[in-house]
Parts: structure tokens; C-alpha cells; sequence
């Protein structure tokens, strides 16, 4: 009460305008705490507005109460001695008059006037304007109260659908294409909300891998769009509790934009909202409040919501570089057209040279192409340049692929995307690369349960069962591996990478004719892609070179090299023809011709019309270090090593300037150095790069033991890639532990590896021919010998 009274005596003292003023400012310093509260604790967009128009009443309110009990009509009447002056007599527990004016004594108003007067003095009184504005914002708080409380509890019209129990927090929702006369806009759209939707950490979409899976088990086409029936079908099919349909609709010079959530079940509307655009310009932003809407109501808190940046700040602000995106996505996710892809990608980051989620989208396609090196350093790196235009989640995915895909160093990208996680537990991209940067670091058991939380995060997705096999064999697990393949063969029966790494698999394990059979099975299903075609080729060359098929397995590398002519890529050309070089130098067969061929290569394709990225420096190091080339190979790099950064020199696979490294010091002679160099090679996902060549210093030093250590070593790890090594080092792996346990005089470990070697060889060209009959004709001595 004392407080009230200060309050209402500090007014009396102050003129019209000053209270005016100090009410302005009590208002402007009211509204910011009301904006503070309604960030802070997550209240409805309504409260602020709210309490605006409450502050913009109690204005005329002040005004008015200021005038009456200040501005009376004559000083010293009885207009001056108000109401409230009584009232505050009483409250301070006296009746003492006040002083008059002055000595003059006024004339006395009439009855009427005087009754009047007093009927406004006890209206406008501070007391009343201060009650009545606490219990203006009381009741403001009672209905933000009420509001958030049936919004939590399933109560009435602010229910969300997640306090219902329609969904539950994370549940798929399938979201159909907008509908649209404009089809480029519709797609454009769907692209925008799907982005904006991913930022909630409630709303969970399905991903589009899932999509063309249920639409390939449907026999339906991939390619043909995503409406609402076609939605609601897949959702009753494969469990989807529900289904977000979208419209953009022209209204004169500007557009409507609806949304709603459907149960697949019947068809009702869950819920809906629409926006407008004034023009094109305006849809982008509409789509974003349309899609905070949808997640208001599904059942987000205000809070998460507000915390997100703009849609148009993260994705891009340019609508003609949306739609390319949009329809690039369509390509690559829906149509399997990477190309197509790719060219819409490098057209939308042309329009918008700032479009950070465009040029992630092109680094991986890319990088997952294995090609075009300096083109996948180049997009990462003008995504990571680019990354505030990103959600909070897109930017650790892009930091942790920029560190493991262009500018390597491994830890960066590691604590990126363990930072994606601590984010969302279940975003498979992170889930992914990180087990891929664990099988980098040969920690297969992590990689493992890595993979597996990607596989059960999204069960529609070949990519991780294929991974949790690869994974099980570099431990060893080849029934387990077994097991996954061709549960995911029942599954994707059409997917070609089921068919690589099924080929990969029976490879490591010396099913060879079967490999064979699941790589050609892969090459048919891509016949439309020109890269898959020639990765399958160098496959089957592989598995050719590994028998001492060499013949074939040249023919077979001819036919990748067309592959790379026909689509100009000069870099893939040259590491093509470089690797039957190396071959011919590993087995001691065709050296001449295959030079002969690099040197036609090298013709074709010059290195100096390649970018420094993509010059195949390492390759051709390798190849002449093989035929005893050395300083050919030094200059090759030394010229990566002056032209190439450090940290774009390495990759996830390995540290390949050391790897040639090696070679050349093995090659010289200088097999101390070369230990040193294969030794280490202690990283990288192709885990026996360098045994084999640690080995042979080992041998070539007369260091035995550790000869025949390290050959075991290469003979017994499990491979999950046996086309990096095998063709090169299996068979005079087992060929020279045959001959060094047959010199140590364990005749049983001999017979096992010359039995091994005839076994591999057994077909082999005839001028492999006189080793395999060398080794059977000492393995029949020891039979005969030993018995």
C-alpha cells in the first residue's frame, strides 16, 4: 500500500507532460520485458501484440487521469482537493488539510459542474489507472498461462498433435509434394519446407532413400513425383502415422500458400494453415512461417522454433536457384541421374554464389564418385566458407566434411559431427562419416556399432547394411558380413552397390568366380552411369589380376579406360593406365607394353592440362617406382609436394606421398628408409596398403623374422578392399611364405602357402606359368619327403 501511495503522490507532483513522458518510457521498458519473456520461456507470437494494445489503451487512460486531477479548471477550487487526495489522507492515517493557494477565495462552482467534477475525479484516479493496468496484465498472464497449459496437456483448440497422442516426438512424417500449376515451383517449395522441417528436433521426415525404396517394393517409378495419394498410400504401406501435403495457389499478383497434416488412415486434416506472398519474392519467407506454424502445432516449443534462423538465410533467398536445387535432388535421389544432377547443382550455385547447402550437395555427390578431386575441394570449401548460411546441423555436417573430404585432418571432422549428434542422436550422415573415420583409425568395432545406429535410424537405406558388412569382415566376421549382404540383396534387389560390396566380400575371401558374378551383376544395373560402369570394370580387373588373369584383367581395364574417355576425364584416364603399369612391374610381365600405353596416356593427357588436385601424381609415382623408374617417380613427388597443400595431399584412405615414398626407397635400396616410411602408414581405410612392400624391405635386409611376420600379416588380415592390394601382393605374398617357411624347414607352413599359391594361379596367363609349376613340383617334394 505504502508503495501504491508513493507512487500516486510521485504522479500528483509531476505535470502533464512529464507523466506522459515517464508513462512512454515505463511503456517502451514493459514491452521489452514482455518481448524478453515470450523468447525466453517460449510464450505465443499473441502475447507481445497483446500486451501492446493493453499499453496503447492505458495511454488516453493516463492522459485523462493527468488532466483531471492535474488541470482542473481554476487553481484552488475545489476541483483541487480529489478524491484521491482523500484517499490518501486516510491511507497515511490523518485527516490534515492541505494549504490553499492563496488568499483569494475563488467563486464556487454550480451544482451541476460541481457533480460532474466530481464523477470524473472519481473515475480518473491514479489509483484506478495503476489497479486497472495490473489487472490488464494479469489477465494477460492468466490467458498465456491457460493457453500454454491445454497447448501441453492435449486440451482444446492450442492442443498440439504430439500432446494428443496423434505422433509421437521424432515418429516419421512423410511429406508429399506441393501442389503447384507452376511444377518447378512445387518442387522448389518442397525443397524449402523439407529444410525448414529439419531443423525441428520433434518433426522427423522421411528420408527420400526410403521413399524410392517403398516406391521400387510398389513397382512404381521414382521418378514421377510424390502427391498426396501416392503418399498416403506409402504411408498406410509401410507404417507412417502421417502425411504433409502442401499448395501453392496464385492470387492475383500473389500466391497462397497452405499446408496440412493428413492421416494416411482416413484422410482427415490433423491440422492446416496457410500464408500469402505478396510475389515471388515474398514465397520463401512465407514457407518459413508457414512451416514454424505446422511445427507450433505438431508440437515444438516455441522456443526451438524461434531459436532457428531464417529459411531463406540457411537455403537461399534466390527462388530460380532453388528450383535448380529442387530439381537437382529429384535427379540424384529419385532419378539415379547424377549427371543431370551435378549440372543443376553447378547451375544453382551460379545463380547464388552463396548457396552453402548447394555446394555441400555437389561436394558429396562428387566425393562419392571418386572423381574430380579439385572439384570436391572446391564445393566443400565454398560450403565451409559459406556455412553461416547453414542450419546449426547442416554446419557441422559441412565442417566435418570439409576436414575429411577436402582439408584433411581427421579430428576436426570427428568432433564435428560427435557436435551433430549431440545435437540430433540419430542424423545418419553423421552417424555414417564418423564410423567411416573410425575405420580410418582400424577401430572396426566402433565403426561398427556406428553404422548400425545409422542402419536402425533409417532401415531404408542400402548404404548402412552394406557398411556394418564391411565392417564385420575387416573383423573377421565373414558369416556375419554373409549374413547382412544377402539379407540386403532380398531387400534392394536392384541397388548395384549391394552387388560391389557382395563382390568385395566373396573377393576377401577367395570366392572369386562368384565376385565376378556380383560385379557384372552391379555393371548391368548401371547402365546408365558411366562412372559405376567403369568402377565395376576395375573391379572385374581386379578379380582377373588376382588369379594371374592378366590378359583379362588388361581388357577389362581398356574398357574403363573408354569409360573415362567418354566422359573426358583425363585424371581417372592416367590412374587407370597407370595401375596395369604397376601391375606389370608387381608381376614382372608386359613392363614395355604397359609404359608404352602410359606414355600414350600422358600424350593424351597431359598433366599440365590438369588441375594440380587432380593430377595423378601418387598413381604414376607408383607405376614407374614399380618398373624401377625411381627418378622419374621423385620428380613426380616432389612436384605434389611443391603444388599440393599438406593437408590435401592425404585423404581418409591413406597417406599416399608416403606410400610413394616407400617405393621409390625400396626401389633404391634403401630399405631402412623404406621400413620406415611403410611403417608408418598406421591410418587410412585401406588398412594393407604398405604390408606387402614392409615385407619385402624386411626380406630385402635379410631381417627374416620380420619378413615372415609381416607376409603373415598380409596373408591373414582380413580385407575389406581387396582390389587396392590383392592384384599387386597376394600371390607373391603366399608364393614367398611358401619358399621362406621352406627354407626355415617347417615343412607344413610351406605347403599350406605353395598350396595357397598353386590354388590362386591355377588359371593363370601361360607366362605365370613356370612359378606356379616351381612351387607345385616343391610341394610334391615335401609330400614326398615328409609325407
Amino acid at each position: 500500500m505504502a508503495g501504491l501511495n508513493n507512487l500516486i503522490n510521485e504522479a500528483h507532483r509531476r505535470s502533464l507532460w512529464q507523466v506522459l513522458g515517464i508513462y512512454l518510457v515505463a511503456s517502451w521498458l514493459v514491452f521489452q520485458v514482455v518481448q524478453t519473456l515470450t523468447e525466453g520461456l517460449g510464450l505465443p507470437d499473441w502475447v507481445p501484440p497483446f500486451a501492446l494494445i493493453l499499453l496503447l489503451i492505458g495511454l488516453p487512460i493516463v492522459v485523462a487521469t493527468a488532466f483531471v486531477q492535474e488541470g482542473g479548471p481554476a487553481a484552488g477550487s475545489k476541483a483541487d482537493v480529489t478524491a484521491d487526495r482523500a484517499v490518501e489522507a486516510e491511507g497515511a492515517g490523518g485527516s490534515e488539510g492541505l494549504a490553499p493557494h492563496g488568499d483569494a477565495t475563488p467563486p464556487s462552482p454550480s451544482p451541476e459542474l460541481e457533480a460532474e467534477l466530481g464523477a470524473h475525479h472519481r473515475l480518473f484516479t491514479w489509483r484506478n489507472a495503476i489497479v486497472g493496468g495490473v489487472l490488464a496484465f494479469a489477465l494477460l498472464g492468466v490467458l498465456t498461462v491457460g493457453y500454454m497449459a491445454t497447448r501441453s496437456l492435449g486440451i482444446g483448440p492450442a492442443a498440439t498433435l504430439v500432446a494428443r497422442g496423434v505422433i509421437d516426438e521424432r515418429e516419421p512424417i512423410l511429406l508429399a509434394d506441393f501442389k503447384s500449376t507452376d511444377s518447378l515451383l512445387a518442387r522448389a517449395a518442397t525443397e524449402a519446407f523439407r529444410v525448414d522441417l529439419s531443423q525441428s528436433p520433434v518433426v522427423r521426415l522421411v528420408e527420400p532413400g526410403f521413399v524410392a525404396g517403398a516406391l521400387e517394393r510398389m513397382n512404381r517409378q521414382p521418378g514421377g513425383g510424390l502427391d498426396v495419394e501416392l503418399a498416403t498410400e506409402i504411408a498406410l504401406r509401410e507404417g507412417i502415422q502421417a502425411v504433409i501435403a502442401g499448395e501453392i495457389v496464385r492470387a492475383g499478383g500473389g500466391y497462397v500458400l497452405s499446408a496440412r497434416v493428413v492421416s494416411p488412415a482416413d484422410g482427415a486434416s490433423l491440422l492446416s494453415h496457410r500464408e500469402t506472398a505478396a510475389d515471388s519474392t515474398k514465397i520463401i519467407p512465407a514457407i518459413d512461417d508457414l512451416s514454424e506454424r505446422l511445427r507450433e502445432r505438431i508440437g515444438e516449443s516455441l522456443i526451438s522454433i524461434r531459436r532457428d534462423p531464417p529459411l531463406e538465410r540457411v537455403t537461399t533467398p534466390d527462388l530460380e536457384a532453388l528450383r535448380k536445387y529442387s530439381q537437382a535432388i529429384r535427379a540424384i535421389e529419385f532419378e539415379g541421374d547424377r549427371a543431370r544432377g551435378i549440372s543443376l547443382l553447378g547451375e544453382a550455385v551460379a545463380l547464388d554464389t552463396a548457396f552453402a547447402m548447394a555446394y555441400r550437395k555437389l561436394g558429396v555427390v562428387l566425393a562419392n564418385r571418386v572423381e574430380e578431386r579439385a572439384r570436391v575441394v572446391a564445393a566443400f570449401t565454398k560450403a565451409y566458407e559459406h556455412r553461416d548460411r547453414l542450419t546449426e546441423l547442416e554446419r557441422y555436417i559441412t565442417t566435418g566434411s570439409y576436414y575429411s573430404m577436402a582439408h584433411m585432418d581427421l579430428p576436426r571432422a570427428m568432433a564435428a559431427y560427435e557436435n551433430v549428434l549431440a545435437l540430433d542422436p540419430t542424423e545418419t550422415t553423421a552417424l555414417n562419416n564418423l564410423g567411416v573415420a573410425y575405420q580410418a583409425l582400424r577401430d572396426f568395432a566402433r565403426a561398427e556399432k556406428l553404422s548400425r545406429r545409422a542402419e536402425e535410424a533409417d532401415s531404408s537405406s542400402a548404404l548402412y547394411s552394406v557398411n556394418v558388412a564391411a565392417v564385420r569382415v575387416a573383423q573377421g566376421d565373414f558369416e556375419g558380413a554373409r549374413e547382412r549382404l544377402e539379407s540386403a540383396a532380398v531387400r534392394w534387389p536392384n541397388n548395384p552397390w549391394v552387388d560391389m560390396r557382395a563382390g568385395s566380400h566373396a573377393a576377401a575371401e577367395g570366392r572369386y568366380d562368384e565376385a565376378r558374378s556380383r560385379f557384372e551383376a552391379a555393371r548391368a544395373k548401371e547402365s546408365g552411369s558411366l562412372a559405376r560402369q567403369a568402377a565395376a570394370e576395375r573391379r572385374l580387373a581386379s578379380v582377373d589380376a588376382i588369379e594371374g588373369k592378366l590378359r583379362a584383367a588388361r581388357e577389362r581395364q581398356a574398357a574403363a579406360l573408354e569409360l573415362d574417355q567418354a566422359r573426358g576425364l583425363g585424371a581417372e584416364y592416367l590412374a587407370d593406365a597407370a595401375w596395369a603399369v604397376r601391375l606389370s612391374g608387381a608381376l614382372g610381365v608386359d613392363r614395355d607394353l604397359a609404359l608404352d600405353e602410359l606414355s600414350a596416356a600422358l600424350d593424351q593427357y597431359p598433366l599440365g592440362s590438369l588441375d594440380p588436385l587432380d593430377r595423378p601424381y601418387v598413381a604414376l609415382a607408383l607405376a614407374y617406382a614399380a618398373v624401377g623408374l625411381t627418378a622419374r617417380a621423385d620428380e613426380l613427388v616432389e612436384a605434389l609436394e611443391a603444388e599440393v597443400a599438406p593437408d590435401l595431399r592425404v585423404d581418409l584412405f591413406l597417406d599416399w606421398p608416403m606410400l610413394a615414398r616407400g617405393y621409390i626407397a625400396l626401389e633404391r635400396g634403401q630399405y631402412e628408409a623404406a621400413v620406415d616410411y611403410f611403417s608408418g602408414l598406421t591410418q587410412g581405410l585401406c588398412q594393407l596398403c604398405g604390408v606387402f612392400e614392409l615385407a619385402q624391405a624386411y626380406d630385402l635386409a635379410g631381417q627374416v623374422d620380420s619378413a615372415v611376420a609381416t607376409y603373415e600379416r598380409y596373408a591373414t588380415t582380413p580385407r575389406i578392399a581387396p582390389r587396392t592390394t590383392d592384384p599387386f601382393a597376394l600371390a607373391p605374398t603366399l608364393e614367398r611364405l611358401g619358399q621362406l617357411y621352406d627354407e626355415r624347414g617347417e615343412w607344413a607352413k610351406a605347403s599350406e602357402y605353395y598350396a595357397r599359391f598353386v590354388e590362386l594361379w591355377k588359371e593363370a596367363d601361360p607366362e605365370l606359368q613356370p612359378r606356379v609349376q616351381d612351387a607345385q613340383r616343391r610341394l610334391d617334394e615335401i609330400f614326398a619327403q615328409q609325407g
